[in-house]
């Protein structure tokens, strides 16, 4: 019961995480309004994801900004990534952590030294920014085409994009995603975003818990939720650091048959051991991946970003 009412309260806070707008408290079942006043946004994690990616270009470019915070009494710990993925490499350009003072509304995402942000009306995330000596790299986030959301308050919204290199222009989509729990709540795991032709996009996320895996997708003007899919790993590769498997080819498949995804990583994935107690660590990957799709029946070519997490 209490799951149930963590959801729906995370649910209501990240509609409001867009930009500025507030947002409602983090409460626990039993506890008084002033109670939950008092406690706020305590011991909550947020996790906020901006990836532009190319569609139908000759070559990828992917641009993920990962957000994260961790609130609790005694204030906010931020942390910041920019990534860049051409010419068969993942480049990490911008990396920070720093602390703030207790906030009422720690999900909100702040700009930090050369990365900038512009909040437009309603408090809409329209652009992240970095410029440092001669890079110049901007995201801008255009019109919306499907706003997705999860069991556990996860919001998924994917829209026209633009990413800026200087003077060139690349146009391509956008996903910006939103994630919260409380600190002692389930742990959301990997995630994989997806395009290809006829505007189609798929979303395919581990929340944490049962289901495993669910999805979201669209193609043409019609969208789709599968409240439960199956994942499998066709083949692995040893990640020695880590002393872990991680995959290099994967099967996605709705218990019903319509969307049926196979995929294999690219050269030049991105591996990181995080700290644990071993003797297996917790990994962080970024594999850019190619394969097919078959969606309501026909079959196309799919292109895309896998947030790979093992805890």
């Amino acid at each position: 019961m209490r799951e149930g009412f963590v959801s729906l309260a995370l649910c209501l806070l990240l509609c409001a995480c867009g930009g500025d707008a507030p947002a409602p408290p983090i409460t626990q079942q039993g506890s008084q309004a002033s109670e939950g006043a008092e406690r706020n946004f305590e011991d909550g994690l947020y996790e906020r994801n901006v990836v532009f990616m190319t569609v139908g270009a000759d070559s990828t470019i992917i641009v993920p900004w990962f957000f994260r915070a961790s609130s609790s009494e005694g204030g906010v710990d931020r942390e910041v990534e920019g990534w860049l993925r051409r010419r068969g490499l993942w480049e990490p350009f911008f990396h920070d952590e720093w602390s703030t003072e207790p906030t009422r509304t720690p999900f909100r995402i702040q700009p930090r030294g050369p990365m900038d942000l512009v909040i437009g009306d309603g408090g809409r995330l329209e652009r992240i920014l970095f410029a440092e000596g001669p890079r110049q790299l901007e995201v801008v986030i255009g019109e919306g085409m499907s706003d997705w959301s999860g069991n556990r308050g996860e919001t998924f919204r994917v829209h026209q994009g633009t990413a800026l290199f200087g003077d060139q222009q690349v146009e391509g989509i956008v996903l910006d995603m939103n994630r919260a729990r409380l600190r002692d709540g389930l742990e959301p795991g990997e995630w994989m975003f997806l395009t290809g032709p006829r505007r189609l996009a798929i979303l395919i996320e581990s929340p944490g818990g049962s289901p495993a895996y669910t999805a979201w997708g669209r193609i043409g003007e019609r969208d789709f939720r599968w409240p439960a899919v199956d994942m499998i790993w066709l083949s692995v590769r040893s990640f020695e650091e880590a002393r872990r498997d991680v995959p290099v080819e994967w099967e996605i498949r709705s218990p019903d048959g319509e969307l049926v995804v196979t995929l294999a990583s690219a050269p030049g994935m991105e591996l990181q051991r995080r700290e644990g107690e071993g003797p297996s660590y917790p990994v962080d990957g970024l594999f850019l991946v190619t394969g097919s799709v078959i969606l309501a029946g026909e079959s196309l070519e799919v292109r895309g970003l896998v947030r790979h997490v093992q805890g």
